[in-house]
């Protein structure tokens, strides 16, 4: 894997961005212990692995490694 340089300005705009997915991420975790109907736990999982997905694409990019 090819390690690709940010600059401080992108490095600081990708951690604002993880960081927005986390809480993002806490609340879906929240709202599904509290969500009893299937098809909106399911709706909530999906958006719930969205987000995981791209919070690894944005640590990814955060720690240099190129997307293949």
């Amino acid at each position: 894997m090819d390690k690709i340089p940010l600059s401080p300005e992108e490095a600081a705009r990708l951690k604002r961005r993880e960081a927005e997915i986390l809480a993002r991420l806490e609340r879906l975790k929240e709202t599904m212990n509290k969500t009893k109907a299937l098809d909106t736990l399911a709706f909530k999982a999906k958006l719930f692995k969205e987000a995981q997905n791209e919070l690894r694409r944005v640590q990814d990019k955060l720690a240099g490694i190129a997307e293949d």
